[in-house]
């Protein structure tokens, strides 16, 4: 069983070193995370996994403002967005866009944990 401590890292190991694992991953994300986390992602949520490559720098930028009647206001609301990383020893990360999505991630690991069979008060 995996330990309170270090439960995110050994899932970022898996990525790195299982290549079936991975491979799933990168094809099917919503359905590996919903066996992985025990968390059923909904269709209106998307999910996008990108793989680093080694001589590439990814650059997320945020969305477009929609409303050209008010841009800076929209520019400044979509520069604002929530940015939730989570790093255990450098590797991996999730960029969440907005608060509501923010919480998706947050219930997606507290049902991971429960899955573990781990403490959510040790953590």
């Amino acid at each position: 069983m995996t330990g309170n401590k270090n439960f995110t890292e050994e899932h970022y190991r898996r990525i790195i070193y299982d290549k079936d694992y991975r491979t799933r991953l990168l094809g099917n994300p919503k359905n590996v995370l919903c066996e992985e986390f025990g968390y059923p992602v909904t269709d209106s949520l998307k999910l996008e996994i990108i793989e680093q490559q080694e001589d590439t720098i990814v650059i997320m930028i945020p969305p477009k403002p929609v409303n050209s009647q008010n841009y800076e206001e929209d520019l400044e609301r979509v520069t604002q967005q929530t940015l939730d990383l989570l790093f255990s020893t450098g590797i991996g990360g999730f960029f969440i866009p907005d608060d509501k999505q923010k919480w998706i991630l947050r219930n997606m690991r507290k049902t991971w944990i429960k899955k573990l069979g781990l403490n959510l008060e040790e953590l």
